[in-house]
């Protein structure tokens, strides 16, 4: 399945675990508004019962406009004996996800998430028989963009689903604006007006026309190494 907006391309997984009438949905894609490249995600909260599953959870992000972590979706445990698990994603990717479902009440137990460091950090509970794995990010192609939920009477989290894009589209996106100024700068007059102002410019701006005046190997490497 998939959502487009402003040519982004966004997709999302199946839902795993069960959405009972009575359930609350808390859509990330609804919360921003569709705008995905305006947020990156930066640390997961859960609060975890034991051997029953995640009652509780808190997803922040980091805005890429001002450098603000929000929590946009806060979601807090009505049950008092949790423990609470967390993992700072200190600006990796992640690239796969597990998910483990109770097969009789098909309620969500726990999920794993993996970045592009090779780091994974398991929310819940599940056994090998329990396991799900999520197809969509099988080759490894994939980044997620975002986690959604269902959630019971008691804030159990019911069910879970992923919103994600290709790792070439993001990474064409993110620096859409940079490869537009390198081709502007190929134009002699555009890049002798600019030229002109460059000490006039904040630090950032200098650097970034610094970089865009590189020889094309160089100013991809330099791209590629800011991925």
């Amino acid at each position: 399945m998939s959502d487009s907006s402003d040519k982004i391309i966004i997709e999302y997984t199946s839902n795993y675990g069960s959405v009972l009438e009575e359930a609350t949905q808390y859509d990330i894609n609804d919360i921003i508004k569709k705008k995905f490249m305006d947020y990156k995600l930066s640390k997961i909260n859960c609060h975890i019962k034991s051997e029953q599953g995640i009652y509780g959870i808190q997803f922040f992000y980091k805005n890429r406009n001002d450098g603000k972590e929000v929590c946009l979706i806060d979601i807090k445990p009505k049950e008092k004996d949790t423990f609470e698990q967390s993992f700072d994603l200190c600006g990796e990717d992640i690239i796969n996800m597990k998910v483990w479902i109770d097969q009789i009440n098909i309620d969500l137990l726990g999920f794993e998430i993996i970045t592009n460091k090779n780091r994974t950090k398991k929310f819940g509970y599940g056994n090998v028989e329990q396991m799900v794995k999520v197809n969509d990010f099988s080759d490894l192609n994939n980044m997620i963009m975002g986690f959604s939920v269902y959630i019971n009477e008691n804030n159990k989290i019911t069910s879970i689903y992923a919103y994600y894009m290709s790792k070439n589209e993001y990474f064409w996106h993110k620096y859409d604006g940079i490869f537009s100024l390198k081709r502007k700068l190929t134009n002699q007059n555009y890049s002798e007006k600019i030229k002109k102002k460059v000490n006039g410019m904040s630090r950032e701006n200098q650097i970034l026309y610094r970089i865009c005046k590189l020889p094309q190997n160089l100013f991809f490497n330099v791209i590629k190494y800011s991925k």
